[in-house]
């Protein structure tokens, strides 16, 4: 399920249908509780969400290096003290984490996450995490621990608590701080930054609950010593909701946070315990296909599955250096030409891609992707993409453009193609490759690596279908030039499905795979056309979100991205258009517009003039 800037209402009997679609800064959309995610049963059971740390939805400030940053497992992100921010052995959930690299500065920036329950209750908040040292104040971890949660969801940390910014203070100091751990003997302040600290963190994660410091003054700051909760309703469960952490100071990473309807957790349970029962979370992610992901009406509709790049569930060669990799938008790594893969300024889809590193080398590694479709139909395979330079032959990027697919879900592309392992190569050179694009209605290649190729590609994304090789011998190897597709007949709708994607070259590097219904997308619409329906257009625009309440749509952005203009169009990609005359209120820390429904729904997007 994607977040966009654009969402259409489809009127049926009492209720609407709403068509979700992608954002660029939302890599992991909303993370969804699920009904058995439940430990015990009768009176002792307790119901919990986990939250991977990396998976916020956005981040306030994006200036390189300051505030919180996704890292991962490739270790090119280093601690002040030289290692690894997460190294290829972590024992990070997903080999992910949430770094906070900035040694100090309050609220100097905000991630937001959006999570859904599906079980009411009050809900008390933990996290697994681990501590590195930030050069502050060598001799122990209180510079480095502290952070701001909000009062609730829906609400800023910073502005929202009763009586002052303090109030969502959690630090690890002392009794009742998250840097002391209980153990068998009882608590254990683990604050020292001496070799015995640094062993016990850096690096290594471990869970508390999180309480508001004790030092505050409950006069004028908040209560003290209290453990953070929040209170999910019936009128709540099955709604995406906002949860909010800021910034205070640099070296506490979270891996996972968790809420949890136990709030004790700590006291009932050991390190090794919570392991066992809560990273079984940490399962190979499923892309599932909202039911709303369709783009026109009637005998014109096509529906889609947008896959993120680096969402893959498995990879094959466990080496970080070789074959496909995970990047994201810390601009820590770099390809041969020196460019970031990927920089801060990145418009990949949750600013994450999946790389392809090594310069060639067939069927080295793999990558097996888990999808889950809601409608049947025949699918059609897409991607947005960019290419870099490998090293390989730099007057072209034809060392840089392959891969390959397979036949089918549940199939291996090197083992399961009929007549050998050639069957799902994905090339981009000549006629039918990647990387000749349509640009008004007009084939152009783009595969040389003069200046111009280099501008055009090297970190920027554009659209393409795949097609087989032109070049396959149809006897021995399989049919050319054919556009990929797989078929999702009724019996496979809602059941889990692999897609593996074997490796070739390095230089493709993947934002997002598609699956559409559509054959000839690239014919239908413009680069940014396609930009506008499946990410939201220029992808710095903030997340719209709509619901419904008293007869009317309700749509809300955030109130701290000022200058946007609300628009809507009846259709979309041949409509018009138009602002929404509807006044804009200030509700909390959201701008919120209502609209009159109308009996063919409508489209909205927010824009920036």
């Amino acid at each position: 399920m994607h977040l966009s800037q654009i969402e259409a209402f489809r009127h049926l009997a009492l209720f609407s249908v709403c068509l979700v679609l992608g954002n660029l800064d939302a890599p992991a959309a909303v993370t969804v509780q699920q009904p058995g995610d439940v430990v015990g049963t009768g009176e002792t059971a307790w119901s919990y969400l986990v939250l991977e740390g990396e998976d916020y939805e956005t981040k306030s400030n994006e200036t390189e290096g300051v505030g919180f940053v996704r890292v991962d497992s490739g270790g090119a992100v280093k601690s002040f003290l030289g290692n690894p921010v997460l190294g290829p052995e972590t024992t990070a959930s997903k080999k992910g984490a949430l770094w906070t690299q900035t040694p100090f500065a309050a609220h100097s920036d905000k991630v937001t996450y959006r999570v859904q329950f599906a079980k009411p209750g009050t809900y008390y908040l933990y996290m697994r995490f681990t501590m590195f040292e930030n050069g502050g104040n060598e001799a122990s971890y209180l510079n480095e621990d502290s952070f701001f949660v909000p009062p609730d969801f829906e609400k800023d940390p910073q502005t929202d608590w009763p009586l002052s910014d303090r109030g969502g203070y959690a630090e690890g100091c002392c009794d009742l701080g998250y840097l002391t751990i209980r153990d068998e003997t009882g608590p254990v302040s683990h604050s020292a930054g001496d070799e015995a600290g640094r062993a016990f963190w850096e690096g290594n994660f471990h869970w508390n609950q999180l309480n508001s410091s004790q030092f505050l003054s409950p006069e004028t700051q908040g209560e003290p010593g209290v453990h953070f909760k929040y209170v999910v309703t019936e009128e709540s469960v099955g709604k995406p909701l906002h949860w909010t952490v800021s910034y205070r100071e640099g070296g506490t990473t979270i891996d996972l946070w968790l809420f949890s309807t136990n709030p004790n957790l700590m006291t009932e349970y050991t390190q090794a315990q919570l392991d066992q029962l809560l990273l079984k979370s940490t399962e190979p992610k499923v892309t599932v296909q909202d039911p709303g992901n369709v783009v026109g009406s009637g005998t014109n509709a096509w529906s889609y599955l947008i896959l993120e790049g680096e969402d893959f569930a498995t990879k094959s060669n466990e080496s970080p250096d070789v074959g496909f990799a995970r990047v994201d938008n810390s601009a820590s790594v770099t390809n041969f030409l020196g460019h970031p893969v990927l920089a801060t300024n990145t418009t990949a889809s949750g600013k994450a891609a999946l790389w392809t590193q090594t310069i060639f080398s067939q069927h080295v590694d793999k990558v097996t992707y888990k999808v889950q479709f809601t409608r049947p139909g025949t699918y059609y395979a897409y991607m947005r993409f960019t290419m870099f330079e490998n090293g390989g032959n730099e007057t072209h990027y034809l060392n840089e453009d392959s891969f390959f697919l397979p036949p089918d879900f549940g199939k291996d592309p090197q083992t399961d193609w009929p007549l050998s392992d050639r069957g799902g190569y994905a090339e981009g050179c000549c006629d039918l490759g990647y990387l000749t694009i349509l640009e008004n209605g007009v084939p152009v290649n783009h595969s040389a690596g003069d200046e111009a190729g280099r501008a055009y590609w090297e970190g920027n994304f554009h659209w393409n279908q795949i097609n087989s090789s032109q070049f396959l011998n149809p006897e021995t190897q399989g049919v050319p030039g054919v556009h990929f597709k797989y078929e999702v007949p009724e019996s496979l709708v809602g059941k889990t499905l692999d897609w593996t994607v074997s490796y070739r070259e390095g230089g493709t590097t993947i934002d997002l795979w598609l699956f559409s219904t559509q054959p000839a997308l690239m014919e239908l619409y413009t680069q940014s056309q396609l930009d506008e329906l499946l990410l939201g257009g220029a992808g710095q625009a903030p997340a719209l979100a709509i619901s419904r309440g008293n007869n009317q749509w309700i749509l809300s952005w955030p109130a701290a991205s000022s200058g946007y203009l609300l628009e809507t169009a009846a259709e979309i990609p041949r409509g018009t258009w138009s602002s929404v005359a509807d006044p804009v209120v200030v509700a909390g820390d959201r701008n919120t517009v209502s609209v009159a429904p109308t009996p063919l729904g409508a489209y909205f997007r927010l824009r920036k003039p």
